[in-house]
């Protein structure tokens, strides 16, 4: 082959690998932009905690009917108490709620307070009679506040209830039968954090108050969890980097067609000389332990020449009559020629050739 023949076929694959490099850069920068843009977007958007305390507690004071043996009027809470001298019942709640708002929460919080009449079969505790009544409306209340705190006071008419279940046990003459009066106070905290993820807190505070008895005591319960480790989780949905995501797609797509189209440039421009570079380093990756590379011409005389057809057939030969695998290219890098002697002076030879390559490719 001619030396302005072999420079241009060198130029031409210089100018192909360069080209293909080239391509091959751009994906890879495009994809590390596009895996940005999705690493920035789930970090902006990232589901986080908000850690909270909440504190609550019931206070009541027993207001009494003039009498002839109380000095005051009024009876502080944690005493027994006789049923007929009270008048009314103030029941004091208080509850607050502190959250570590570094994520600026929003939420809104709703409370009420109800009076709850429950009258049940003592040995069976199923309800005889139930009525329910507000004490203080539903209160909303939306804010962002670290902090929440509730004060309400609801007065409740021990006597009205009193009364009305002594005459629902005479006119039904009941028995065994236990009467209670509960007043609570229910709060309910509903965050929004951009998506709160199921965080609705239900709260509920209540005053026991026991009907129908001479004698009564006031018992307090809540559920509040006691604890500085509650979490409220979050969804971080931050519509304002939604484009990160649109660009990240649109990049992506991009990155798709360049790698068709490279792998088409890479198939259309490649030539013989290609196929016969690539053919030839995957022998020599593959099969290096076998081969034997040849620096000096091989004398083919008293040799009888047997040509072989694939690589695979050499390594078959190879195997049976244990001999090496020459290999000799020739000067212009467009040849190479592996042979195996045999000590029956037959010469098994597989070529590798640009010529046979492009005529091959042509048919």
């Amino acid at each position: 082959m001619k030396k302005n023949q072999v420079d241009s076929i060198l130029v031409n694959q210089t100018k192909r690998r360069n080209t293909v490099f080239a391509l091959i850069c751009l994906i890879v920068i495009i994809f590390i932009i596009s895996f940005s843009f999705f690493v920035i977007y789930n970090k902006v958007n990232k589901d986080y905690e908000v850690t909270y305390t909440e504190v609550g507690n019931v206070d009541y004071d027993v207001f009494l009917q003039e009498n002839n043996f109380f000095e005051n009027n009024f009876l502080e809470n944690d005493k027994q108490y006789i049923s007929s001298l009270v008048d009314y019942i103030d029941t004091k709640f208080n509850y607050n709620l502190s959250l570590d708002n570094e994520y600026n929460v929003n939420y809104n919080y709703s409370y009420d307070i109800v009076a709850e009449v429950n009258v049940t079969q003592e040995n069976t505790g199923k309800s005889l009679y139930n009525i329910t009544d507000t004490l203080v409306k539903e209160q909303t209340i939306d804010s962002s506040n670290s902090n929440v705190t509730i004060n309400e006071i609801a007065r409740v008419n021990y006597n009205y209830y009193n009364d009305l279940i002594k005459q629902f046990i005479t006119v039904y003459e009941l028995t065994d039968i236990k009467c209670n009066l509960s007043i609570i106070f229910k709060v309910r905290v509903d965050g929004s954090c951009n998506g709160l993820e199921d965080n609705t807190k239900n709260v509920e505070m209540v005053a026991n108050i026991p009907l129908a008895t001479n004698t009564i005591s006031i018992d307090v319960s809540d559920n509040l969890v006691d604890n500085g480790n509650n979490v409220i989780k979050c969804k971080n949905n931050n519509n304002e980097y939604f484009f990160l995501i649109i660009l990240s797609l649109v990049l992506i797509v991009i990155d798709a067609i360049l790698i068709v189209y490279t792998v088409k440039y890479e198939i259309k421009t490649r030539t013989a000389e290609n196929i016969y570079e690539k053919e030839l380093k995957k022998i020599l990756n593959n099969y290096s332990s076998y081969i034997q590379t040849m620096y000096n011409d091989f004398d083919f005389t008293e040799y009888q020449m047997l040509k072989i057809n694939t690589f695979n057939d050499m390594l078959e030969i190879r195997d049976t009559i244990r001999q090496p695998i020459l290999m000799k290219e020739n000067q212009d890098k467009t040849g190479a020629y592996f042979m195996i002697p045999s000590n029956s002076k037959i010469l098994y030879i597989y070529r590798l050739d640009v010529r046979d390559i492009k005529n091959n490719t042509q048919n």
